[in-house]
């Protein structure tokens, strides 16, 4: 009987339990698009064209130690994960996932979307004992080690998002800088070159026109110094 009864306490307690969870899950996925859940100060419009921003953005994630799992500059979407060590306790790492989605709004527009989840994980090694009379442990032999996830979901926190896009605009204002000095670089590369074909070419007129001179000065002095050149006299025949 009191088995019986133990195990109907069991089934009760575990019917209660489902039910709570089943409450607490469907109150959670049903506030998915709910305003109050929403990400916030995760999307900024730059005013650079979608193809730059997305080598740009690509740059970012590589430089601040994310590893690129898809980029596909046709959707624009790129997808990033980071693994990192808890600083204090190094038996916490944490897996961060990024989103990031580049859609161009109009020439030379471009807005930029973020969203990020994250996994806090566990990394625990234990020693196993070697027991007397399965009570006491008393020689080691042996660790094993547990990787368990302890906590996961969504980056809610600005602060991640902010810090992205102040790195985002760090990185296009640099590029902006690079691209037109590229450009002033060409351009006084260009007028150079065009200097160089302009002297080059008064340099090949003026030298053709200073022979030219020479040679009509060469005729003129041969031509005037043949027109003073005494006759050859002619013999004189004796009968």
């Amino acid at each position: 009987m009191r088995k019986s009864g133990s195990i109907l306490i069991q089934m009760i307690s575990f019917l209660a339990i489902m039910t709570l969870i089943g409450c607490a899950t469907q109150q959670e996925y049903q506030k998915a698009f709910d305003s109050q859940h929403s990400l916030v100060q995760n999307q900024r419009t730059f005013t650079q064209s979608s193809d730059s921003i997305f080598r740009i953005a690509k740059q970012v994630f590589i430089q601040q130690g994310f590893t690129i799992e898809s980029a596909d500059f046709k959707s624009g979407i790129i997808k990033a994960v980071r693994n990192m060590q808890d600083k204090e306790n190094e038996e916490f790492s944490y897996n961060i996932h990024a989103s990031v989605d580049i859609s161009e709004e109009a020439v030379a527009q471009s807005t930029v979307s973020l969203a990020a989840s994250q996994q806090t994980i566990l990394h625990r090694a234990t020693t196993t004992w070697w027991h007397l009379l399965w009570i006491l442990p008393i020689i080691p032999t042996g660790t094993e080690y547990q990787t368990l996830v302890v906590k996961e979901g969504n980056i809610t926190d600005p602060g991640f998002y902010t810090d992205f896009f102040n790195s985002l605009k760090v990185a296009v204002t640099k590029h902006d800088l690079a691209v037109k000095a590229a450009a002033k670089a060409s351009e006084k590369a260009e007028t150079e070159r065009v200097a160089a074909e302009k002297a080059a070419k008064i340099k090949a007129e003026t030298e053709a026109k200073a022979a030219a001179e020479k040679a009509e000065a060469d005729r003129v002095a041969a031509e005037k110094a043949n027109a003073e050149k005494p006759a050859a006299e002619k013999p004189i025949n004796n009968p």
